[in-house]
C-alpha cells in the first residue's frame, strides 16, 4: 500500500527523545524513534548520554539488560562495559577489549529540562542548534506525550496553517500580525485570533489571543501566547519525534509565566488541559489525512507553501522533491 506521505525519509533535526525527569541517575530508558532502537542513560556525573540499543558484542538489547555503572554503560549478557564515546572499556572476563567491540553514540544534548539528539537524514553532522532558553520568568512545564500515525513534517505544518484555527479549534476574526520569516532553519510567524467567551452579561464577548511562533526544524516549535484581558502569558512546546516514517511521538508542554501567585499551578494546570484538548482536536485529522503534493490553495489558508519550500532544507538534497509542483503551489498562493 503506497505511504499518506511522499517525503523523501525522515527529516534532519534536533528531536527531544527524552524529558530530563525521565532519566535519572543510574537509569537506562529504551526509545524507539528514527526507526531505531535507543537507549538514553544518566550516568553519576549527572550526564545524559544516548547510544544505540545493542551491545555490538552479541547483540544483547542494552535497554533491556543494560546498567549504568558510575559513567559507563554494562550489557548484562557478557559484561561489557562502554564508556560515554562508546568505547569498550573492559569485558566481563581478564581479556582485553576487542578492537572492533564499539557501540554507537549519539549526539546529546541536555536543555531547559530536555534530552535532544541530531538526527541526520544523509548521515550529516549538524550546523545549527536549538538555543537555551531563558527560563527563569517562566513555571515548571507540565507535559503529555501522544501517540499519533503521521509525520512531523505534518503537525509542524499546522503552525502556519492559519485556515485550521478557525474551523478546527473555534476561533473568530484570524489575523496574521507577523507575516512568516525564514532564517535556515529557523520559521517564525505571529498571528491574533479571537476566542467567544460565554458570559451571561457579555454574550458576546470575545477574548483576543496572541501567538509568537518560532520553529527550529520539524522537532521542536515553541509558541508564546498572550492573553491581554486575563494578564495571562503562556508558554507552549511543540515537540514532534518520528518513531519511524509514519508515526511519532508528539511531546506537548505548557508553562506559565510567574507572578500569578497562588494562582500559578492553578491556571498552568488549566493552560495545559486547553492546550491538549486543542492537539486533541487535531487528532483524527493528522491519524487519517493523506498529504496533497500540489493542494489548491486559497490566501485564507496562510503561507503553507512558504512553509513547505522551507522544509526541503531537512532532507537529502535531491531527494525526489517536485520542484515545478512546488513552484506552482506556491504562485497559486501568494501570486508570482
Amino acid at each position: 500500500m503506497a505511504s499518506r506521505f511522499p517525503f523523501p525519509g525522515l527529516p534532519s533535526g534536533w528531536y527531544v527523545v527524552a524529558l530530563s525527569e525521565e532519566v535519572k541517575r543510574g537509569q537506562v530508558v529504551p526509545r524507539h524513534y528514527f526507526d531505531q532502537e535507543l537507549v538514553v542513560y544518566r550516568g553519576a556525573d549527572g550526564v545524559a548520554r544516548i547510544a544505540e540499543a545493542y551491545c555490538p558484542h552479541m547483540g544483547a538489547h542494552l535497554g533491556r539488560v543494560g546498567k549504568v555503572e558510575g559513567n559507563v554503560l554494562r550489557c548484562g549478557f557478557h559484561g561489557f562495559q562502554y564508556d560515554g564515546e562508546g568505547r569498550c572499556v573492559a569485558t566481563g572476563y581478564d581479556d582485553p577489549p576487542p578492537s572492533r567491540a564499539r557501540l554507537r553514540t549519539w549526539e546529546a544534548r541536555e536543555q531547559n529540562g530536555l534530552i535532544l539528539t541530531w538526527y541526520g537524514a544523509g548521515g550529516e553532522g549538524y550546523d545549527w542548534e536549538v538555543p537555551v532558553l531563558d527560563d527563569a520568568d517562566w513555571n515548571r512545564i507540565r507535559w503529555h506525550r501522544f501517540d499519533i500515525a503521521t509525520h512531523p513534517q505534518e503537525t509542524t505544518e499546522n503552525s502556519v496553517d492559519f485556515g485550521h484555527f478557525t474551523r478546527v479549534h473555534g476561533f473568530v476574526d484570524g489575523s496574521i500580525t507577523q507575516p512568516i520569516e525564514l532564517d535556515g532553519p529557523l520559521l517564525t510567524i505571529a498571528y491574533r485570533a479571537h476566542r467567544p467567551m460565554p458570559m451571561p452579561a457579555m454574550p458576546l464577548w470575545k477574548v483576543p489571543v496572541d501567538y509568537a511562533v518560532k520553529v527550529w526544524g520539524l522537532g521542536y516549535s515553541q509558541v508564546d501566547v498572550r492573553i491581554d484581558p486575563l494578564h495571562l502569558d503562556l508558554r507552549v512546546w511543540v515537540l514532534p519525534v518520528p518513531r519511524d516514517d509514519e508515526h511519532i511521538d508528539l511531546v506537548i508542554g505548557a508553562s506559565t509565566k510567574k507572578g500569578l501567585g497562588p494562582l500559578s499551578t492553578y491556571t498552568r494546570r488549566i493552560a495545559h488541559k486547553i492546550v491538549c484538548k486543542e492537539v486533541g482536536e487535531d487528532l483524527d485529522i493528522w491519524t487519517y489525512k493523506k498529504y496533497v503534493e500540489r493542494p489548491p490553495l486559497a490566501k485564507g489558508d496562510g503561507p503553507v507553501a512558504i512553509y513547505r519550500r522551507y522544509v526541503k532544507q531537512f532532507y537529502p538534497p535531491f531527494a525526489g522533491v517536485d520542484e515545478a509542483g512546488d513552484e506552482a503551489t506556491l504562485k497559486a498562493a501568494v501570486g508570482p
